[in-house]
């Protein structure tokens, strides 16, 4: 696998684990001291962190937030290194609450940094800037990072 390949399967990792309602897999993809957040404000630190802000925002019907992450226009800048790199993604977030209509709720972009460690690619950095916001409310009990 290349490291293209690799990193794109990271990428689509966190999407998979969000959307199935695995926050404790999606928080591992942070390590012990990978951040997320939104750009230019506090963020999460390692997985524990990560794992609390995901669990105390995200709402979840039945185990699973009903939603679906989809991330297009992925640009990877692979560093001389060969293990480390940065990406920038756009992302939608499509959500139907149970019995509400199937509708976009977010669109934005993710700006990450990027590492391998024993075989695996991991978040150094997530970054969201969520520059289109629809009706959250029931997607989200609190934004995490207010």
């Amino acid at each position: 696998m290349t490291a293209r390949e690799g990193i794109e399967r990271l990428l689509f990792a966190y999407c998979d684990g969000i959307d199935r309602g695995d926050l404790v897999a999606t928080s591992e993809l942070f390590g012990t001291d990978g951040l997320y957040g939104q750009v230019d404000g506090p963020a999460a630190c390692g997985a524990s962190q990560v794992l609390a802000a995901m669990q105390y925002s995200v709402h979840l019907y039945d185990g699973v937030p009903r939603t679906r992450h989809i991330v297009t226009n992925i640009v990877i800048d692979l560093n001389d290194d060969q293990i480390t790199a940065q990406c920038r993604s756009y992302v939608q977030v499509l959500h139907q609450a149970p019995g509400g209509v199937l509708g976009p709720v977010a669109a934005g972009t993710y700006i990450d940094r990027v590492y391998l460690t024993n075989g695996s690619w991991k978040f150094a950095e997530r970054r969201m800037l969520l520059e289109l916001i629809g009706d959250m409310s029931t997607h989200l009990l609190q934004n995490p990072f207010a």
